[in-house]
Parts: C-alpha cells; sequence; structure tokens
C-alpha cells in the first residue's frame, strides 16, 4: 500500500482529542466511549449526519452543518413541534434535543476489535500542506466524498521507537501523510491535531506518533493508521531524543 493511501485512512471519528495544550494526544474510540458526542459543530454535525443522513447516497442535500442542514435534520427528528416552536438551531438546548433522539442508534454502533500491527514514535519534520485530490470513482468524488482536502506532510528525521507484534505490520516510513480537513472545512482529524497542524510552519520538528492497526467491526476487517501523538519540538530537544535500543532479534529492525 503506498504511503498516501496508508495517512489517508487516519479516520477523524477514530480519536479523541486531549483538551490541553501543544503536546496533543490522541487515543482511539473503543466499546466504552462509543458514546462520545464531539463538541466542535463541525464535527457534531458530521456525527449527526453519520447517525442520521439528511444527504442522500448521491449526495444531494444541503451542506452539513450550514442552516439549511440544521432545518432539514430538525423538521426530520421532530425536534421542534408543528407550529414550529423548539429551540433555536444549532443552540446547545436544540443540540441536546437532536443528541436525545440519535443517541439510541449511537449506542447501536458495532464495537471494534483493535489489533496492533506495528507502533511508530518518530521525529518528524513538517513538510507543508498541499492540495490533495480524491481520485476515487463514487458518485461524490472527489468534491463531496471527503477525501479531498489539505493533507500535510511529515519528513521523518529518526525513529524513537518501533514495534511490529503484527507480521504484517508497516515497516518503517520515510514520511508520513494525514488529511487534516476536506475540501468542505470539515475536519478529518480532531480540532487539537488540526489546529497543531494548520499552526506548524514547514521545517517545523514534532513528535509524531502513530500506529498501523487492524479493525475487525460488525464482520468488516480493514486496516487502521491513527495519529496517536503530536506535539512541536525545539531543534535541542529533537537532538536529545534518544533512539530506543534495538531490539536483538535475528532480522529485527
Amino acid at each position: 500500500m503506498s504511503l498516501l493511501a496508508m495517512s489517508l485512512l487516519v479516520p477523524a471519528a477514530e480519536v479523541l482529542e486531549k483538551p490541553s495544550g501543544a503536546d496533543v494526544t490522541a487515543t482511539p474510540i473503543t466499546k466504552d466511549s462509543a458514546e462520545v458526542v464531539p463538541a466542535d459543530w463541525k464535527e457534531w454535525a458530521q456525527w449527526a449526519e453519520k447517525l442520521h443522513p439528511v444527504t442522500d447516497q448521491q449526495g444531494h442535500g444541503p451542506d452539513i452543518g450550514t442552516d439549511e442542514w440544521s432545518r432539514a435534520l430538525d423538521r426530520q427528528l421532530k425536534v421542534s413541534d408543528a407550529a414550529g416552536q423548539g429551540p433555536d438551531l444549532g443552540s446547545q438546548e436544540w443540540r441536546q434535543a437532536v443528541e436525545k433522539k440519535l443517541r439510541p442508534r449511537a449506542v447501536q454502533v458495532p464495537a471494534k476489535d483493535r489489533q496492533l500491527l506495528s507502533a511508530h514514535e518518530t521525529v518528524a519534520r513538517f513538510v507543508g500542506l498541499t492540495d490533495h485530490q480524491c481520485l476515487g470513482r463514487t458518485a461524490l468524488c472527489p468534491d463531496r466524498c471527503g477525501e479531498s482536502g489539505k493533507l500535510a506532510t511529515f519528513a521523518i528525521v529518526k525513529y524513537l521507537r518501533y514495534e511490529k507484534p503484527g507480521q504484517f505490520g508497516d515497516p518503517k516510513q520515510a514520511q508520513f501523510l494525514v488529511l487534516v480537513e476536506d475540501n468542505m472545512k470539515n475536519p478529518k482529524v480532531p480540532a487539537a491535531i488540526r489546529d497543531a497542524i494548520l499552526a506548524l510552519k514547514p521545517g517545523a520538528l514534532v513528535h509524531l506518533q502513530w500506529n498501523h492497526d487492524y479493525i475487525t467491526q460488525d464482520g468488516s476487517k480493514f486496516p487502521e493508521r491513527p495519529l496517536c501523538k503530536l506535539a512541536p519540538l525545539t531543534k535541542e530537544q529533537a537532538a536529545q531524543a534518544s533512539p530506543e535500543a534495538p531490539a536483538k532479534a535475528p532480522g529485527g529492525e
């Protein structure tokens, strides 16, 4: 699998943000956290759309998160009464009313069995952001599929830790790419990680950590590569970061 294909499998919905400082750590969603509802409006709208699609399979319908979309969601879920009386669209009270109707569906999300294939902890240099266009052939590609947008590229300077407990885990990489937000400005990673990446300047050094996981969910099997940690580093900190001692095993990395 190409590095681009690898990185674009990093899903926004699969990580939760740590709300403090520039050192941003993300944790994959587990069975116990399946009911977590995003606080950020754009992420919240994506969450609601996933559970109750306002847009049809051909992509027809209002843009997710707009006033028109909110009115359609309100009408379909019957949050307001027949006379149109109800909480203001987009208000906290309105969101809570929507969540009350959608939460039973969220609880039904099948649990994921996550197997670690390889773990990557690195010092990396931020190369920059580029506009990526999806080459898929669905009816929504490339503009409304959610896979086109701002792509962040990191060049790996050195590895601090590498583990490969799974036979088919990714080897050490020369670079890591991740889609930060789609071309409709919907975040593809949690808001804290997105903001940290967007604040970086080309050449900036970071502590970058990600996993290569193999997921089994509801009869489906697929890989995921969640971004676990992103923290800016000074040159001095990067120089002091020491690689983990290599394991003494025949044929090991």
